[in-house]
């Protein structure tokens, strides 16, 4: 009974694992076929678009104060998913030229693209 009760949690367990590699393979594939942006403002006009109503609505609901409450999860997507972290990152730079800086920390990068998308959303001046 044991053995068949294993049986059948590795086969569970196999069934489990293809549609996750082919959902993390098919993200990459669509992630390297995808233009990246390449400046600030354009990272604030793909996000912005890509919104969908209910994220949209969580923004308009958001004082701007509060998006710091994003931090870590909005904001850690959007340093992670544009390479705020590369060196010589043309977004970054192109958010730091947005503040009269030469280069600021990542964190102050997806600041800035949060603040920019937030008052694009509370603006209902986005192009889809």
């Amino acid at each position: 009974m044991k053995t068949l009760l294993m049986i059948c949690l590795s086969a569970s367990l196999l069934a489990c694992a293809d549609p996750v590699k082919k959902t993390t393979q098919e993200m990459e594939l669509a992630k390297n076929t995808e233009t990246q942006p390449t400046s600030c403002q354009e990272v604030i006009e793909k996000i912005a678009r890509k919104l969908d109503e209910k994220s949209r609505e969580t923004l308009r609901k958001t004082k701007k104060e509060g998006l710091a409450l994003f931090h870590f999860s909005w904001g850690m997507g959007i340093r992670n998913s544009f390479g705020l972290w590369k060196d010589q990152s043309p977004v970054r730079l192109s958010c730091a030229e947005r503040v009269g800086q030469k280069d600021i920390h990542p964190d102050n990068a997806s600041g800035i693209i949060m603040e920019e998308v937030w008052k694009l959303v509370n603006s209902d001046n986005i192009s889809k």
